[in-house]
């Protein structure tokens, strides 16, 4: 190959990586400088850790999209969204809460972003300061965080925590909220 050949002789021994759809992700290449022969039980090993790296890259990408689906952006104008916390939240969780709250709020020209925390089941001790730091960085793009839910443990931890929410709106519940910004309820 002319690789080889450019390194003044060698071997090389290439073999694909694909995800499970078929796709191409790249190719798991062995270079030396010397000449090599590889026999059978060498491709052999290379398959199977291209078929690996192909699983582990598959597993990578399930795993962003479960995150994707962690963070449902539930529209209810076309300037108010809430934004349904379940779960446990840690430090990577908040960090991705963060990077699809900025965005959506951006790409959707969202004026209220509400974050309901009553299906929280835990949430680490820096993630309650990230909280405020996600209504910091909102509002710096025009968008007012509402937060709902807190359930008096979470409230303890806030306080604990030394945890500001002077800046961020903080309701009961979900009606509340609404009608804080201003929407009513109607039955009809």
């Amino acid at each position: 190959m002319e690789v080889t050949k450019n390194l003044g002789g060698g071997s090389l021994i290439g073999v694909p990586i694909f995800y499970r759809n078929g796709e191409n992700y790249g190719t798991l290449c062995g270079l030396d400088l010397n000449p090599y022969r590889y026999t059978e039980d060498h491709i052999d090993l290379f398959k199977a850790m291209a078929n690996l790296l192909g699983n582990v890259l598959e597993l990578e990408r399930a795993n962003r999209e479960i995150e994707t689906l962690s963070v449902p952006i539930v529209p209810i104008s076309d300037e108010v969204a809430i934004l349904p916390i379940v779960g446990d939240v840690n430090e990577v969780r908040t960090e991705r809460i963060m990077e699809i709250a900025l965005s959506e709020s951006a790409n959707k020209s969202l004026d209220y972003l509400i974050f309901d925390l009553s299906g929280l089941i835990n949430i680490h001790a820096n993630s309650a300061m990230n909280l405020l730091k996600i209504g910091q960085s909102l509002k710096l793009i025009g968008v007012q965080m509402i937060v709902t839910g807190i359930r008096p443990d979470l409230a303890l931890k806030a306080v604990q925590s030394h945890t500001d929410f002077d800046e961020i709106v903080v309701q009961s519940n979900l009606k509340q909220a609404l009608n804080w910004i201003g929407y009513k309820l109607v039955k009809e």
